[in-house]
């Protein structure tokens, strides 16, 4: 992600849902001139400004900033904690100069191991929103591109996985761990045919996607 935002060059940058900083920091690092997150979470917003960061708390769905603040905003690893995705996307869409920049998780669902990943990623977010946290499925390129639908954007988006096997037995023990003082039937259920795909097919870890949406016409102030 950052290689993808030096690449354009930015004078300002926000970083929506920006946990503790870490990509604000880099960003920093890297000499962008201004760098502003936002981050819906009360100790994560502290964390991040013990460090000298300026964050915002608040929700991805309404950003406090004018139209085309910022050069570049980004959503790295963001948009499956969205409450509303599409609303989100409207809105950095509206607060971005140049460019719109989405890294999230990613399934290559012509591998039998992947898509037992994918099963499992998503028992384990359905079990999450169960406690009332905010953990959505993880959005595909298709969705994500019919979301942003905007026309003064060009679109470009890759995919990357390094190919990792993840331990069976270590994944079953996890998963267990979780259901112990848990009275979920269907749960148990599913989290069984889970494992036993698992034992036949393996169970890799999930890859990325990196969408970039440009606005046309425009190219960010060197930094």
């Amino acid at each position: 992600m950052l290689d993808e935002i030096v690449a354009l060059k930015p004078a300002t940058l926000l970083d929506v849902g920006c946990g503790t900083g870490d990509l604000l920091v880099a960003a920093r690092e890297a000499g962008i001139a201004r760098t502003v997150g936002i981050e819906p979470e009360t100790q994560a917003c502290v964390r991040a400004r013990s460090r000298g960061l300026d964050v915002i708390s608040c929700r991805a769905e309404a950003l406090p900033f004018e139209d085309r603040s910022f050069d570049v905003v980004t959503l790295d690893y963001v948009a499956h904690h969205t409450e509303n995705l599409p609303r989100a996307l409207r809105e950095a869409s509206r607060v971005a100069r140049c460019a719109v920049l989405i890294l999230d998780c990613w399934f290559d669902d012509t591998l039998a191991s992947q898509r037992v990943a994918r099963r499992y990623d998503n028992w384990l977010k359905r079990r999450d929103r169960k406690s009332g946290y905010v953990h959505n499925a993880c959005p595909t390129a298709i969705e994500l591109i019919s979301m942003f639908a905007a026309e003064e954007f060009s679109i470009d988006y890759f995919c990357r996985l390094i190919l990792s096997p993840l331990d069976v037995a270590e994944v079953e023990r996890s998963a267990r761990g979780l259901l112990e003082n848990d009275d979920d039937p269907i749960g148990r259920l599913e989290l069984e045919g889970i494992l036993d795909d698992a034992r036949r097919d393996g169970i890799s870890d999930d890859g990325c996607i990196v969408a970039r949406f440009l606005r046309d016409g425009e190219a960010a102030d060197t930094a």
